[in-house]
């Protein structure tokens, strides 16, 4: 029989080899593979000391990119990995900085956002709907851009134009913004990088910047980033693409597990790292059971959780013709979690309660996952001092607070810089404990989120006003990047940052929930997965066709799963129980069913 160090050391083998592995390079990751952890020992074998041409790490989020910095840094000591010649950051900032800013011309003042809602004058018609309420699908084969405005419906009433209509003057309006104004979006970003990278000379620039450059969580790239990466690999640029195509779960984004597919078989090695260090082995039995069935095998448990391991907990609610559950509702059924988590010792913020959309989702002694923002606002300054000043707070959201504040610090003392902060900060001399210091500093000296917008980028000018490189330095002015939409201005900040009211009575202790899409990338001890309609669910999962691979439905529940580390729980309404548990039992996942809590706790 094969031991669990056994396994262990198997799993180690799988990662050590792709830190070793040369590029071009494929790798599938497995949920809690420890992927974090072999980019980083992959970076940090690189060898210190002067280089001409860098490694670039590119991911999707903010949060992901800081992450990575963090571990070369602080837990590595390797500060030079973050700075020139490298880059760590995201695909966007990317593509624009080496792929579009250097081949625009000098003008207009081009400027990447993040959305059209950070452009004043992104309005279409005399309804001035916003341009962010309008999706633009750019087909990079016929070079060809639809638009489509999915609310109409809601906005036309009584109107004399047609959705048509403001469909036309959509168009219109994104391609003046872009063309004239020199604001682009990611889309607009994607479409000249596409356009650049077809010139030899733009891609010869690049595979003379960076040796490798790698791309995490692939399974989120569309069609036009892919495209992208084609005109890179063919020009013999060394591409590593790590992915779960599993967890691909935004197809509204153009972001197809069979075009990642398509694309990974020009690249000539695949890898695959098959040990999950995070969940017990009945998570993971059950997570196989939703892949193709060429891979459907368990992946190996082989974190602290695979010795104990607790069966899947059914949570029927409702009745079931003369069956009548002792939860009446989703709410019954997750306070009865959240006491049976207790019993095994896991405790309320330790737990998760998810579902495929919001208004599913568990509202039981939970508090929503914040949100992190995306863009570089006066609403993400504001979301970033309210969460610093948060004791219970989680280190992630902590960080990317920290990382906020230290790029609007660097903004305001050196707006002329066009490199990342981490080559700033080199060029500069100045230490990350130093920085972190000051980005601490400036966020604990912010007003409070209880004040009107108005009031609170009044006052946080006056704060950013006082920050300076050193006491030497002469005053500066203040920049204009802290923008508020004028319709919000009276409304309190704490509203338009997402926040809950301190006087609302939330538990002190309490379960974390969101959607299944706000929560990929996190993890919890105990899962509580709401299913408020199982018939759509299980028609696809019991259809030997259907899995991870075809049905986008399948993979969210899949990336839902295999959030759980020790104990995973499924509340659903009674009358589909017997639906479920023969399904289970097909698979052979060990399962219990619970229809009240325990005794004496409720």
């Amino acid at each position: 029989m094969t031991t669990i160090e056994e396994l262990r050391s198997q799993a180690r083998a799988q990662q050590d080899e792709a830190v070793r592995a040369q590029a071009p390079l494929f790798v599938r990751a497995c949920p809690g593979a420890g992927k974090t952890r072999v980019l980083v020992e992959r970076h940090c074998a690189t060898e210190p000391g002067p280089r001409r041409t860098g490694r670039a790490l590119l991911s999707f989020t903010n949060v992901a990119a800081d992450e990575l910095r963090e571990r070369c840094t602080g837990h590595r000591g390797r500060s030079d990995l973050t700075a020139f010649p490298h880059y760590i950051g995201t695909f966007d900032s990317f593509l624009w900085r080496y792929l579009v800013r250097p081949f625009l011309p000098a003008s207009p003042a081009w400027q990447h956002v993040v959305s059209w809602d950070q452009v004043p004058a992104a309005v279409v018609g005399p309804r001035r709907i916003p341009l962010s309420s309008f999706e633009f699908a750019y087909d990079h084969v016929t070079q060809h851009i639809d638009v489509d405005w999915r609310d109409a419906s809601q906005s036309l009433h009584n109107s004399q134009l047609t959705k048509d209509d403001y469909c036309l003057q959509a168009a219109r309006t994104r391609e003046r913004l872009w063309q004239t104004n020199g604001y682009m979006t990611g889309l607009e970003v994607r479409i000249a990088a596409l356009d650049h990278v077809r010139n030899p000379a733009c891609v010869d620039l690049l595979t003379h910047r960076f040796f490798e450059i790698v791309v995490d969580e692939a399974q989120d790239c569309s069609a036009l980033d892919l495209a992208i990466l084609a005109h890179l690999h063919k020009a013999g640029l060394p591409l590593v693409i790590m992915a779960d195509t599993d967890q691909g779960i935004y197809e509204w984004n153009d972001a197809r597990p069979e075009d990642l597919d398509h694309f990974t078989k020009s690249i000539p090695e695949h890898l695959e790292l098959t040990g999950n260090w995070r969940s017990s082995p009945t998570i993971c039995a059950l997570a196989a059971t939703l892949r193709p069935p060429h891979r459907g095998t368990s992946d190996l448990s082989v974190g602290e959780h695979r010795e104990g391991d607790l069966p899947v907990l059914l949570l029927p609610y409702g009745k079931n013709r003369k069956q009548i559950s002792g939860m009446t509702d989703v709410t019954d059924a997750g306070e009865a979690f959240i006491a049976w988590a207790a019993l095994d010792g896991i405790a309320p913020d330790d737990c998760l309660a998810l579902a495929h959309s919001n208004s599913a989702v568990p509202k039981v002694r939970s508090q929503p996952a914040p949100k992190l923002p995306k863009s570089r606002d006066a609403l993400a300054l504001a979301w970033c001092r309210s969460v610093f000043a948060k004791a219970d707070a989680s280190p992630r959201a902590r960080s990317h607070a920290l990382a906020v504040a230290t790029e609007f610090l660097c903004a305001y003392w050196y707006p002329d810089h066009a490199g990342t902060v981490a080559d700033l900060l080199t060029r500069e001399e100045i230490s990350p404990a130093l920085i972190r210091r000051r980005a601490a500093a400036f966020l604990d000296a912010l007003p409070p989120d209880t004040v009107t917008a108005r009031e609170w980028r009044s006052r946080a000018r006056e704060v950013l006003a006082g920050q300076l490189p050193g006491s030497a330095h002469a005053p500066l002015a203040v920049p204009a990047r802290l923008y508020v939409p004028n319709a919000d201005l009276d409304k309190p900040m704490r509203s338009l940052i997402g926040l809950s009211d301190p006087d609302e009575g939330t538990p002190s202790s309490v379960m974390r929930s969101s959607s299944v899409h706000q929560a990929k990338g996190s993890e919890a001890e105990a899962v509580l997965l709401h299913i408020p309609r199982p018939q759509a669910l299980l028609d696809k999962w019991v259809d030997p066709s259907t899995h991870t691979a075809t049905s986008e439905l399948l993979r969210v529940h899949y990336v839902a799963v295999t959030r759980a580390r020790r104990l995973l729980s499924l509340t659903y309404p009674y009358s589909k129980h017997d639906g479920i548990s023969e399904l289970l039992e097909l698979h052979k996942i060990n399962y219990r069913v619970e229809t009240t809590p325990p005794t004496g706790l409720w």
